[in-house]
């Protein structure tokens, strides 16, 4: 890391030896990692407690890929490019491996305000037709909570799809038990829809899209507890590779699985959320 520069009380910045700027946030809550890559929350844990967010610890953070971990931003789509996009571009969307930036820094009784923002240039234009502002605003306190907000600058329409693609730490799969999912799921490894059938437990690779959530999605793990507030999504996703996904992916260790599951609001559905011009759409995620 080159020096750090103090931004306010409790935020700082520096530059890691790649050069990708990172945040760190240490306020009376919490202690938190942002890179200015993806916009990506790498870590949040609050004081005397044990992490809430999950890093891999083979992540590449030198801008050259995605970030393995933290909470990635996947937008303007979620999974491979829909067709209204067109096929063979890059999974996930460009938001995650674009360089924010760092709009403004505050401290409040209630943590540390952090707001970033992304455009569109010659190379998203490139991927997605589309004038654009993304606002991503990070409150680290007690909760850790982010909004993301799509706002349409062009002047034609827009649609996309998106998720808050939140690693949530985890002490092992067979401690878990996942509430307020709702009943129906995709099952995007069988592409069958299917119903959930009381708490979700984790024994097997997973990649679900559960359609009917309620607004908070509880992980018990063990003793602790950790809920997911989502607001303006249409959708939960439940992912983990599992060893044989694992195994598979060179920036995470065979047992890295043991300690994570994603648990993130998504808006997945193939209609999207359309944005008119001059308008804009937001949804949240708070980990508490």
């Amino acid at each position: 890391m080159t020096p750090t520069r103090t931004l306010t009380a409790h935020c700082t910045v520096s530059h890691r030896a790649d050069g990708q700027p990172q945040l760190t946030i240490d306020n009376q809550y919490a202690r938190a990692e942002i890179s200015l890559f993806g916009g990506h929350v790498l870590s949040y844990q609050r004081h005397d407690k044990p992490a809430s967010i999950w890093l891999s610890d083979k992540a590449i953070l030198d801008g050259s890929k995605p970030i393995r971990g933290g909470i990635p931003l996947c937008w303007p789509w979620f999974g491979p490019s829909p067709a209204r996009v067109g096929s063979g571009k890059p999974a996930h969307g460009f938001a995650r491996t674009s360089l924010w930036t760092l709009d403004g820094v505050s401290d409040h009784g209630d943590g540390t305000l952090v707001h970033l923002s992304l455009r569109d240039s010659d190379a998203s234009r490139a991927l997605w037709p589309h004038a654009f502002e993304l606002e991503l605003d990070v409150l680290v306190g007690k909760e850790l909570s982010l909004v993301l907000t799509t706002r349409n600058t062009g002047k034609t329409p827009l649609t996309y799809n998106a998720a808050l693609h939140t690693y949530l730490q985890i002490s092992s799969p067979d401690a878990v038990a996942v509430t307020g999912l709702g009943e129906p799921y995709l099952d995007k490894l069988t592409g069958q829809t299917e119903r959930q059938q009381g708490p979700l437990r984790v024994t097997a690779a997973m990649d679900r899209i559960y359609r009917q959530p309620d607004a908070m999605v509880s992980v018990q793990d063990g003793e602790r507890t950790t809920r997911v507030v989502n607001g303006n999504h249409d959708s939960v996703v439940v992912w983990t590779p599992w060893l044989e996904g694992a195994s598979a992916m060179a920036d995470m260790s065979d047992d890295g699985y043991l300690t994570m599951l994603c648990v993130e609001a998504a808006i997945s559905d193939e209609t999207g959320v359309t944005v008119a011009p001059d308008e804009e759409h937001s949804f949240s995620t708070v980990i508490i």
